[in-house]
């Protein structure tokens, strides 16, 4: 028994060294990786950020939460029965678990950021905005504090929840206005995730990169906040990014500075400026320029510009509809202007203007596809008639400018305005004479380009802008060498058809000659320009004569035999039969027979007079005798 028992022995020493390694094993602790920035992101797309849809986002966090909680067994009671149960280490025993103070930061921000939408028309949402981004921002800090204390989170999950938490105290510090503050915390989790880029692969770093660029304009604009003017400039440069983010940073920055902007002084004559979003444009106008030179993609800030401009006349319009004067006004009447009506007029000519510059633009561009070839994004070729009415556009706009309210007397402004419609219907018609010369109609080409020349001489006369000017200067030195181009080639052209006329056969021509066709050629000979041309042509040699036309000369020729008389006969003109007018008759004086005419009209009216009382006297009845019979029918013949 002793014997059997030692086997015995060893097998439960094993057993009990296999339990006490499984034991090791289960108790060494699970490391946890957590993507933060790219599960927000992914769910922030999925669920109503791409359409700035922050309710749906938070609805989509608190229904995560619940599901989270329930999974694992970890849900705070219920409505009657309500128990908190925060993440802590000690529970942290799955993933799963570091999505729920994730999500319910996430769940706070989101309701701060529907709040801020809210707010630019309820003011008493902002006080609720602050108290949910304190909450987040409270929510965030534990999140942290669990991560960094846990020994079950890996060096990247540290790394990015301390980032994400920056991010949001920096939202905080921002909505606060604590500019030093929100640049802090935002340059703390910028240099994170630009840290976390360049320590992953190409693949995973774009999303860190991405966020690390969008905290830029919020940095420059709290340095701005701060007293750097350099650093707003800054934002404003950064406008073709098309991000939302710096779109809201803008204009913040615009209503800032228009609450220093009451009033704008154009063409002499100062309005007050009321409406915060017709001062925000002011402000824009004075930016734009510089911002367009700096601008790869001009055109979409010419859209941009032209859609704002729009909002502001609209604002405008719907405060001037309250005023009677100016439903009262008159195009050109002696009434004066009013001063909102005058900053309509303003806002106006500023679309107008942007608007010619913008088809400037699309002009420029069409050209550089037209000479190269090349399909545009509806996948058609640019013509040349895109850029004639484009031109006719321009001009449009241009026209309407001194037909706005207050300018009817402004010759200043008409004489400018009209010297730029000069110069632009040359360009109009120096296209237009292009695609004459394109089609070989020289003569119509030439007279075009001669009229391009009295446009842009005519527009040179008054102060064109110098970019303009430049502009009309190149188009007239480009048409003179056009015009001898063109009137080379009408004279080629003229002396090519005479050669070609000279070598015709007309026996050779005769099966195709018809009498039709004959009669049609002899009309196109009456035009003048044909004159010339006949005139040169050669006579045909005698052999070629027929017969009927060379009566009275010999040819000694075979091949002039069967020419007897031209079949069909020649047209020949024949005079028209004329029209006769009697005119003399207007021209003759007649002797004055008004005397003989009384008195034969007296003797034809004596008879006349005679007649018609004998048939009075007939038609009378006589006496008693004469009523009896004519009352019973008796008196009837």
């Amino acid at each position: 028994m002793g014997v059997e028992e030692e086997p015995m022995q060893v097998e439960d020493a094993e057993d009990l060294e296999e339990s006490d390694e499984e034991e090791m094993k289960t108790e060494e602790p699970q490391v946890f990786t957590l993507k933060v920035l790219k599960v927000i992101k992914e769910a922030q797309a999925k669920h109503g950020l791409r359409h700035g849809d922050y309710q749906r986002y938070r609805s989509y966090c608190s229904r995560r939460i619940r599901r989270l909680r329930k999974y694992l067994h970890f849900v705070q009671g219920n409505k009657k029965n309500f128990r908190r149960k925060d993440v802590t280490e000690d529970v942290l025993k799955d993933e799963k678990y570091l999505y729920i103070p994730l999500m319910t930061v996430e769940r706070a921000w989101s309701y701060a950021m529907q709040l801020k939408q809210e707010a630019n028309t309820e003011h008493r949402k902002k006080y609720h905005l602050a108290s949910r981004l304190r909450k987040a921002a409270q929510q965030v800090e534990l999140f942290q504090k669990l991560t960094d204390e846990s020994a079950r989170c890996d060096a990247r999950t540290k790394l990015e929840v301390q980032a994400y938490a920056a991010d949001i105290r920096g939202t905080l510090a921002f909505e606060l206005r604590r500019w030093n503050e929100a640049i802090e915390h935002y340059t703390q989790a910028r240099t994170i995730y630009e840290k976390l880029a360049s320590a992953l692969n190409e693949e995973e770093a774009a999303v860190y990169k991405t966020r690390a660029e969008e905290l830029v304009p919020s940095l420059r604009f709290c340095a701005y906040s701060v007293g750097d003017k350099a650093a707003g400039e800054d934002i404003m440069k950064m406008r073709p990014g098309h991000n939302d983010m710096l779109d809201t940073l803008i204009a913040e920055t615009r209503a800032r500075q228009a609450e220093a902007l009451s009033e704008v002084t154009w063409r002499g004559r100062t309005v007050g400026v009321q409406h915060e979003k017709v001062r925000s444009f002011l402000l824009s106008v004075q930016e734009f320029e510089s911002a367009v030179q700096q601008a790869e993609d001009k055109l979409d800030l010419y859209e941009t510009q032209l859609m704002d401009c729009k909002d502001a006349v609209n604002v405008v319009k719907e405060e001037l509809r309250q005023d009677p004067a100016y439903k009262q006004y008159q195009p050109g009447g002696d009434a004066p202007v009013g001063p909102m009506h005058y900053l309509l007029t303003y806002l106006s000519f500023i679309r107008l203007n942007t608007t010619v510059q913008r088809n400037l633009i699309i002009i420029e561009n069409t050209e550089a596809r037209r000479k190269e070839k090349a399909k545009g994004v509806d996948g058609r070729r640019a013509r040349i008639q895109d850029v004639i009415r484009l031109y006719e556009i321009i001009l449009q706009n241009l026209q309407e400018i001194p037909q706005l309210a207050g300018l009817e007397g402004d010759l200043e402004m008409r004489s400018s305005v009209q010297a730029q419609i000069s110069a632009y219907k040359g360009f109009r018609c120096f296209y237009v004479a292009e695609t004459y010369a394109g089609h070989e109609k020289w003569p119509e080409a030439l007279a075009l380009y001669s009229r391009v020349e009295n446009y842009c001489q005519n527009s040179l006369q008054s102060e064109l802008e110098p970019d303009l000017k430049s502009r009309v200067e190149r188009l007239l030195t480009e048409v003179e060498g056009r015009k001898y181009a063109v009137h080379a080639r009408s004279i080629l052209a003229t002396e090519d058809l005479v050669e070609r006329t000279q070598q015709l056969n007309v026996s050779d021509l005769k099966p195709q000659l018809s009498a039709p066709a004959l009669g049609a050629a002899v009309s196109c000979s009456s035009s003048s320009s044909s004159f010339d041309v006949v005139e040169q042509i050669q006579r045909p040699p005698l052999v070629n004569k027929p017969l009927s036309d060379r009566l009275d000369e010999y040819v000694d020729a075979p091949e002039a035999a069967d020419r007897i008389c031209q079949m069909p006969p020649a047209m020949q003109p024949v005079p028209c039969k004329p029209l006769f007018f009697d005119l003399a008759l207007n021209h003759l004086q007649f002797p004055d027979v008004s005397g003989e005419m009384g008195a034969r009209a007296a003797a034809a009216a004596a008879p006349a007079a005679a007649g018609q009382k004998g048939a009075q006297a007939a038609a009378q009845p006589g006496g008693l005798t004469g009523f009896v019979k004519g009352l019973w029918g008796w008196g009837g013949k």
